[in-house]
This record gives structure tokens, sequence and C-alpha cells, in this order.
């Protein structure tokens, strides 16, 4: 099946788009929370003014963690903020970094229900962060969450968040930007020949590990310990989590992580590329907005108009990866895991039942003209897998299930997402304690429509459940339930690295021996063994990961 050329643009973006406690008594921090107005706290760059949440904890939004990068420090690492006088106001979010709205849905809505999602961006200012907290910090020291958001290196904002149900648990939840698409993850080789490490890329892996920096020296103050830092993550957030975790620059900056429906480990996942094949994308890119010189390519590059930059109907890159070579990243994560080089810290990794149904219903339903036929279905496999189609029409035949769209889908969701998921927590948990998880509630509410394809457990429908989304049909009672005790279960692995407790499910942890996952649905929270073969992993094991 062939998508309409006017959409193949709009299909290449939405490719990309396939993170109670008992608190312990803080140490004397430098900084203090003024005593005169408890929404006024004073960082190290200054003092910000945030506001009342729900359920009386504070918000503090648009605190910068670094320096803008813009003109002479586009595509260098970030630097500190710079100091402010006086009280900075934190009561609104900060530009998302720069991206186009995916405004895509044939009424003009955007196809995600974030608020960046419907705006973009042309700001290059974005380097900001958003703090949740409980409601009582003062002489607290709260675990502390740090959430990157998804959209494929490409899309989404820390403001798209709201932490408000983990804080209600006793987390401080910190929601970050960071540079996306070409400004995040571009590599050229005038770049690398400006870099100390002669390497280039990476940008957006670098402003998270300064963000998670700015947390290490600022987190006290909003009654967080610097010493239960988890870092998590959803989709791209999940992937760039698992690369954070490979990464040495990141050690010591966090103490858990939480990746939700991304991997980088598998080769079916969102692997980093080598710095050769990411310089020679980025050539392809530069020549695209007009930077061929090799010369003047770098200056060329940082002259480029922002609405270029983002625009990308090259085709250049479909998907904005990060690369190995640079420092942030110099071994793959497999390779990174094998030679003892990974951040070993407890893993709490999970996928949803039905992740490519969402991409299913926007590509081919919303996007496409409409739901496959069993012919049309055969034909995509053909194009899409040339040297496994006959394999995985045999595994998925359309007579198999409800629907060619529901078996596109299936093939879709065990490939890239839960059979890598599963071969991240098989690699992990020979080192670290991993708790494995599926989202599996057929009637979580979806983002966009759907006529042809049940969405059931799409790509990041949990999310509404740990993060509240008032853009979405409320959550039943049965969901709110089972919201309830997701937050505790996150909550809980903030606080220890283990997301069990009193009043909840037994969660056990996962071994290669048992293979087991905790499902999460409303009316079911337990363990099952049946993961691997319900997602046919077998079938897409690569090298022994997946």
């Amino acid at each position: 099946m062939r998508l309409p050329s006017a959409r193949r643009t709009a299909t290449r973006a939405m490719t990309a788009l396939a993170a109670l406690l008992l608190p312990i008594t803080a140490p004397a921090d430098v900084f203090a929370v003024a005593d005169h107005d408890p929404l006024v706290v004073r960082t190290a760059a200054g003092a910000v003014r945030g506001a009342v949440g729900p359920g009386g904890g504070r918000i503090f939004q648009g605190i910068p963690f670094a320096t803008p990068p813009t003109g002479a420090l586009r595509w260098r690492p970030p630097r500190p903020p710079a100091p402010w006088s006086g009280i900075r106001d934190a009561t609104a979010p900060g530009h998302p970094c720069p991206q186009p709205p995916l405004t895509l849905l044939p009424d003009g809505g955007p196809v995600l229900p974030g608020e960046s999602n419907r705006t973009g961006s042309t700001s290059e200012d974005c380097l900001f962060l958003n703090v949740w907290t409980p409601a009582h910090t003062r002489g607290r020291a709260w675990p502390v969450l740090v959430w990157l958001h998804g959209g494929g290196n490409a899309y989404g904002a820390g403001s798209d968040y709201d932490g408000s149900a983990l804080a209600r648990h006793g987390v401080v939840v910190v929601t970050v930007n960071y540079r996306l698409g070409a400004l995040g993850f571009l590599a050229h080789p005038a770049l690398s020949a400006e870099s100390s490490d002669r390497a280039s890329g990476d940008y957006g892996l670098m402003d998270q590990q300064a963000a998670l920096r700015w947390v290490r020296h600022n987190i006290g103050v909003f009654g967080g310990d610097r010493h239960r830092v988890t870092l998590g993550g959803q989709s791209a957030g999940s992937a760039d989590t698992c690369l954070n975790i490979a990464s040495p620059t990141a050690k010591g900056l966090f103490h858990r992580a939480v990746q939700q429906s991304g991997s980088c480990v598998s080769d079916t996942a969102l692997a980093p590329l080598t710095l050769a094949v990411a310089e020679q994308r980025g050539s392809s890119f530069a020549a695209s907005v007009g930077c061929t010189d090799p010369a003047a390519a770098a200056a060329c590059l940082r002259a480029a108009p922002v609405t270029e930059l983002i625009a990308d109907d090259s085709g250049a890159s479909s998907l904005w990866a990060a690369n190995t070579g640079p420092r942030v990243l110099p071994l793959s994560p497999r390779a990174a895991w094998s030679a003892g080089r990974a951040n070993a810290v407890p893993v709490l990794s999970g996928s949803t039942h039905d992740e490519y149904r969402y991409f299913t219903a926007l590509r081919v339903d919303l996007l496409g003209g409409g739901p496959l036929t069993p012919a049309a279905y055969a034909a995509l496999i053909k194009a899409q897998y040339p040297a496994e189609a006959a394999a995985i029409l045999d595994t998925y035949p359309a007579s198999a299930y409800p629907s060619p769209n529901v078996a596109y889908s299936a093939v879709g969701t065990d490939r890239f997402f839960a059979c890598p998921a599963r071969g991240d927590s098989r690699l992990y948990s020979g080192r670290v304690p991993v708790y494995a998880y599926e989202f599996n509630d057929p009637e979580a509410p979806p983002f966009i429509p759907a006529p042809h394809t049940p969405q059931g457990a799409f790509h990041a429908s949990e999310l509404a459940y740990l993060f509240p989304m008032d853009s979405l049909r409320p959550l039943t009672p049965a969901q709110r339930r089972l919201s309830v005790t997701m937050t505790g279960y996150w909550a809980r692995f903030a606080a220890t690295g283990n997301p069990n407790g009193p009043g909840s499910p037994v969660w056990p942890r996962y071994t290669t021996d048992r293979d087991g996952v905790q499902v999460l649905a409303p009316n079911r929270t337990a363990p099952t063994a049946d993961f691997a073969a319900d997602h046919r992993c077998a079938f897409w094991q690569r090298d022994g990961v997946s």
C-alpha cells in the first residue's frame, strides 16, 4: 500500500512518534527556602517564585537549567545558566524547543495531547525544566523523578506533563526540555572538526545530563533528595534513558531508571548510529538547507533560519537518533554493558500491549486513505520487510486477526516495542534488579479517532494513568484505581528501587528463568509468563538480545 505523496512527509514525521514514601531528614542545604513565602525558592542561579498546585503541592515552571543555545552556541554543549537578580517568575512554562506543530489530523487537530504538539515552537531559548513538589517538603528529602518526554527526539516538551499525581505519592517530579531534531542530534564533519573530541551530535543527550546536574545542585531546596534520583521517560525519552544508562558522562547523576516503550539495545530498537553514519546523514541534511561547502558548513548551519532546520523535508532523517563517538556515548549500549561500563542501576521497564495500533490508526486510517485489505497488508509487509516478508506473513497471517489493520499492528508492536523491551530486561537483569511490566487496558482513552483500528493499549496510552491529561476522556472508576496502583508502584520504585509495598499486588522481580512481566490492567494486576509467546519474541530474536 503506497500512501499518497502529500501524506508521506507527515508519515515520516509520525514515525518519530513511534517515565508510601517515608521521608528522611534532609541534609542542610546551602540554599534555603524563603521563610516569608513558601512559593519562593532560591536556586544556585537565583530565586524563583512558583504556584500552588493540586493537592497543596507546589509547581515551578520555566526554570532555565542552561544558557540559551543560540547563535554561536548552536550545536555546542550546554553551558550553565547565567545568574539573575530579584525573583524570577516560575508560574508559566518556558518555550518548547524548536519543532513543527503536529496538527496532522484531517480537522487540523494535533495527533498527541500535549500543548507543544498543538503549537510547535521556533524558539531556541528553550532549555527549561519544571518542578512539581509534594505538599510538605520542609525538613524532608523526597525521591526525585526526572522525566524525559517522548516524540521521536523531534517533538514534545517537559511542560506537556503534569507531575501532580506522582507528587501526591511523595515524589518531586522534574520534567525537562532538550534540544530536538537537527538542533539536538545533528552530526556533521564540520561540527566534529571544531570539537575537542573530534565528534558531534548527541546535544540533546548533553542537555538531559545538564538537567540532571542542575537537579544534583538544586533539588534539595525543592524538598528533593539528590541521592535518590530516578531518570525516566517514554518512547524516545525511554530510549534516551537507555542511552544515559550507557553514558559515562551520566555516571552518578541518577540512581534508578524507568523505561516506558523505548529501547536502545536490540537491533529493532532505537539504537544509536555510528558517528560515521550520523555524519553522512548530517551532510545530506546540511546540503538540503543550502550548506554544501565543507569549509563553510558550520558557519552556514549556524546562520540557517530555525524554520528551515525544523522543516526537514529532505528525507535525510525521518527519525533523529543519538550516535556513538562523542564523549557522551563512546560505546553502543550493548558494548557498554558487555564491557561492564554501563551505569548499573535498578530499572523499571515495559511496554503497552497494542503499541503499534496508534501508528496504524494514524498512518493508515487517517492519513493513508483507509483500512488495509488482505492484499494491501501483504504488499505493505513486502515493501517494508523485503527480506523477511514471507516469514512475517506466515507468522502473522491476516486471517488470524480481526482485520488486516490489527495484523499489521501486531507486527509493529512485537518488532519495535514488546520484544526490544524484553531484550533490555534480559540484558539488565544479570546485573541489576529489573521490574518489567505490560500495560494492557483495552479501553484506554484514545488520543485520535480510529474508525477502523481498535486502539486498545496503544503507544503512550499508559501516560494518562501517571500524568493527568485533561484533554482526554476522563478515566473510569476502574481506570482511576489502576492509576493509583501505577503511581504508587512508580513512586515506591523512585524511593527504594523496588515498586512493591503495602496495599498493592506483589510485583515479582524479573529474571530470565521466569521471564515474566507484571500485567497492569483495570481488571488484573498480576504477573504473567506469557509475554514472550504472546508477542512472538522467539521469531524476532536478534543475537540473543530480544
